[in-house]
């Protein structure tokens, strides 16, 4: 029944027609799931150190800290998709007694894709992706660095994707990007590293571009309550010159939630390109004129740290 309120507040009872009424009690119910908007920041903080003091089994003193903010916006309509996905993460290892500072992690990464959808075959998607680091980094030399040779710096190397192909979801914690357009550079924007000929670039160049395939794999699976796994594994293959030669970076973490602020994180990064030499064995001082071996090879980085972190959404 519908109401009316007459002229001394009286509530008067009018009849409404039954399809009108019937119009009226029934719930509106529109498509939920055609627009989902969701975005999330992890902000992680790690400590650690060692203090040592005339200890006779021997070691060092050392402190180090890892802080890492990894950003995720996500927005799906009914026709176009939209993620963004940001990266950075920054460490250092202080060894008091040989006042030193290392640099243990260094990262910027941003990458976006927007896709028109393509009912249940998956979206087709152009994605950018751009990867590089913040601070300069320096050969060792017996466990020290070497502040007179860098070996890289921001934009040296820098990394831009740009890549046009097919977006596909096989469930709800897996996603697969094939793209059989792409275009891969490689920036040497440091003069003397340029110089050097350093990540495949040719001596002199600033940038080196190739053209080829692209795919990346993404999973985030909770696999309790409590714990978190997140993959990721790019391959890229140059048509051009040897592509059999594929390009590999994939990421891994382990995350395990003690409470809504603490957690355990344990990560792996495995990288080969071999576009990039590597000292795969350091010059023996007992052979004269000994050049070790340089040349293509694994690049492995794992971490396992326990500290503060944060989630917002």
């Amino acid at each position: 029944m519908g109401f009316l309120w007459g002229a001394w507040g009286q509530s008067i009872a009018t009849p409404l027609p039954s399809a009108t009424e019937s119009k009226l009690r029934t719930p509106v119910v529109g498509d939920a799931d055609s627009v989902y908007h969701k975005h999330e920041t992890l902000v992680n903080v790690q400590f650690s150190q060692v203090q040592l003091s005339q200890w006779a089994a021997g070691g060092q003193s050392s402190a180090s800290l890892i802080a890492k903010v990894d950003q995720f916006w996500e927005y799906d309509g009914m026709d176009f998709g939209w993620d963004t996905e940001f990266h950075g993460a920054f460490g250092l290892l202080h060894r008091p007694d040989d006042q030193v500072i290392l640099k243990t992690d260094d990262r910027i990464e941003l990458a976006t894709k927007l896709g028109r959808r393509l009912k249940d075959k998956g979206s087709l998607t152009a994605l950018g992706s751009f990867r590089t680091q913040l601070a300069p980094g320096y050969a060792t030399v017996n466990g020290m660095p070497d502040v007179n040779q860098v070996t890289s710096r921001l934009m040296a190397p820098g990394y831009l994707v740009l890549a046009l192909g097919l977006d596909m979801k096989p469930t709800e914690s897996t996603t697969i990007f094939v793209a059989p357009f792409t275009s891969k550079s490689t920036f040497v924007l440091d003069d003397s590293l340029s110089a050097q000929g350093l990540f495949g670039v040719l001596p002199g160049e600033r940038a080196r571009h190739e053209v080829g395939g692209y795919i990346r794999v993404g999973l985030k699976e909770q696999v309790t309550e409590n714990v978190t796994y997140a993959a990721r594994l790019d391959l890229f293959s140059n048509y051009l010159e040897e592509p059999e030669a594929i390009d590999i970076f994939t990421d891994h973490v382990l995350t395990l939630k003690v409470n809504s602020w603490l957690s355990t994180t344990l990560g792996l990064t495995l990288i080969y390109d071999k576009d990039v030499e590597l000292v795969l064995r350091e010059p023996d001082p007992d052979i004269p004129g000994d050049p070790g071996d340089v040349g293509p090879g694994v690049q492995l980085k794992q971490i396992l740290a326990v500290g503060l972190s944060l989630k917002f959404s």
